[in-house]
């Protein structure tokens, strides 16, 4: 994967936010999402044209984004709890603020 985004910088880009994110939702772990993006890809940012700290800030604040709309994180499940809901139906709550947020942040990553 990495000798692919050596060949397309802009996929790094996109990957640095979308694969926390990602990872953040289904794991429902964001810090966990953001140090293993951070170990395997963040290293090799100066091969895509990025700094290491924005690379790796972008990869922290999606999988924190991620965590945040994840039905199974524990935050979730209390705050859900709490709203007499089920954690799914918070998730569907926070997904679009949650996207909105990480396309904002990408965006500041590109547009830098």
């Amino acid at each position: 994967m990495t000798a692919l985004m050596v060949q397309s910088p802009d996929l790094a880009r996109v990957s640095s936010a979308a694969g926390p994110f990602i990872l953040g939702v289904i794991s429902g772990s964001g810090d966990a999402a953001a140090v293993a993006f951070n170990r395997a890809v963040t290293p090799e940012a100066v091969k895509f044209g990025l700094s290491a700290m924005d690379m790796g800030s972008v990869a922290a604040i999606a999988g924190a984004l991620g965590r945040s709309m994840s039905p199974i994180a524990g935050g979730m499940i209390i705050c859900s709890a709490f709203a007499n809901c089920s954690p799914m139906d918070a998730a569907k709550r926070n997904a679009p603020g949650m996207i909105v947020a990480c396309l904002a942040v990408l965006a500041l990553l590109l547009y830098k």
